[in-house]
This record gives structure tokens, sequence and C-alpha cells, in this order.
């Protein structure tokens, strides 16, 4: 499986809807897109992961329906969420002792070599390996040359997941008030998640795409992320507002719309009309 599996019902419904908000201008089309990479790179990690993590594929099925949504559109019914909820105490118990499935998250994380998706559900049992290996990761960014604002967000990404772990352990059913908020704010650590894994793994392959220039996209994803988790939580927000207007993000969208790349991480190039390619004079 390669760039051309990621899930075309996030991609290119978002590759026209970013083009419409360049038209309004670059912050607020880069906020949009930051949060819309995060969304893919969430969708293109779990549906590897149905296949290369086949123990984990039920809580995976859980965390999408939570995550892809309330990313774009924020505000979920409790029987979007009980299912997820019902995973807290494993994926407390997984978080805790770290524990991942080390060759089945880089088999998904890479895209390569994906065995069939098991004919009949296997039952859950060790969690979630790619929030669980977010520790172990952000140990290994400095030596990839994560520039400095991924190593914040990076960060604050995980300091706010060691507090939800901690809320999601005092959570006991989808009834608790809290039950809601917490699950959207997993699907918010998870999308984070998938998009370091996804960034590590892909960055030298991908760096003549202007969205990867810089870890541009990831710089923008892992700011709002963890802007919306710290909200989730409660906790005051870990950036100065001035990081957060989404202007230089949406500068690169410009520059990938304007080269025809495509305008999302793992997106197709956008088509050209007849005759874009000519030139005048």
């Amino acid at each position: 499986m390669g760039w051309e599996d990621w899930p075309l019902q996030v991609s290119e419904p978002a590759g026209r809807d970013l083009r419409a908000a360049l038209a309004r201008g670059t912050g607020p089309a880069g906020r949009a897109g930051a949060l819309i990479a995060a969304a893919e790179a969430a969708a293109v990690l779990g549906g590897r992961s149905l296949r290369a993590l086949p123990a984990e594929a039920e809580v995976v099925r859980a965390v999408l329906p939570v995550t892809l949504p309330q990313l774009l559109v924020p505000g979920l019914s409790l029987a979007a969420v009980e299912p997820l909820v019902g995973y807290f105490p494993q994926l407390v118990r997984g978080f805790a002792a770290e524990t991942v499935d080390q060759a089945g998250l880089a088999a998904a994380v890479l895209g390569a070599d994906l065995p069939p998706e098991p004919a009949e559900p296997v039952p859950a049992r060790g969690g979630c390996s790619a929030v669980q290996a977010l520790p172990a990761l952000l140990r290994t960014l400095p030596g990839r040359g994560a520039p400095k604002p991924v190593l914040d967000g990076a960060n604050a990404l995980l300091a706010a997941g060691d507090e939800l772990h901690r809320r999601m352990a005092e959570t006991r059913s989808v009834a608790d008030p809290a039950a809601r908020a917490l699950a959207e704010a997993y699907g918010t650590l998870y999308a984070g998640a998938a998009s370091l894994h996804l960034w590590a793994a892909h960055a030298d392959a991908r760096a003549a795409h202007p969205l990867w220039t810089q870890a541009g996209w990831l710089q923008a994803a892992l700011t709002e992320l963890a802007v919306r988790l710290s909200g989730q939580l409660g906790e005051p927000i870990p950036y100065a507002l001035e990081a957060l207007d989404g202007r230089r993000y949406g500068a690169l969208l410009v520059l990938a719309a304007r080269t025809h790349a495509p305008l999302t991480p793992f997106g197709r190039p956008a088509p050209q009309r007849p005759g874009a390619e000519r030139t005048s004079g």
C-alpha cells in the first residue's frame, strides 16, 4: 500500500474546501488546513492499522469515528463516544506501560506489505500502539532533525496526553459527565500521534512537497491539536496567541495551490485546468 491509498473521503473534499478557504485569506485557511492535515494523518494510519495491528483493530474502529468528525465539526453524541470510553481502562494501562506492537506499528506507518484485514474481529488487547509509542518517539525527534516548533508542539501534546490518561483512569462509564470530552480529547491525541509517526517515517521522501518543507504541515497540525487538546481538558493554551494565526501554513498552501501540488500532506496533485500550463507572451 502506497501514497495513493489515503482515504478519499477525507482528502478530496478537504482539497476543495481549502481552495475555497484560500480565497478568504491565508490565516483562516492555514488553521483549517492544519486540522485537515491532522485528520488525514489519522485516517491514513488508522486505516492501515486495521490490517497491520489486528489486535488493536477494534480500538481503532472506536477511535476513528471520534477523531475525524470532531476535528472538523466539534460536538459528538454519547453514542458516538461510548465504544471508545469502554476501552479507557485498556488504554490507560497501555499508555502507562508504553505497550507497543513495534512490528505492527512500523507496518502501519510505512504502509508496505500489509496483511489482509482479518475475516473475523480479533479480541482487543494491548491498547493503541500509535499513542502508546509517543513517549519513545519524542525521545528520537531531536536526532531526526525536527525543528524546534515541532519539538515544542510534540512535548505540549504529550504533557496533555499524560493529564488526559490520568482523567481517563477516573472515568467509569459513558454516563460520567467528563466521558464525552475525554473521548474527544483522546481522538485529538490520536491525530497528533498519527501526524508525528507519519512525518518521522516519510519526511525525507516527501521533502520536495511544499507542505513538508521544514515540517510545515506538522508544525501547524501540532499547534492546532495542542491548543484543542488543552481546551478539551480545560487547561491553559500552551502557545502565545500570535502563534495561532495560521498565516505561515496558509502561505505554504498558497504555494502548493500555485504549483498544483496536493493541498493535504498525503493527497494527490490538483488537476490542472485545460490550458493552465500555457504562459502568456
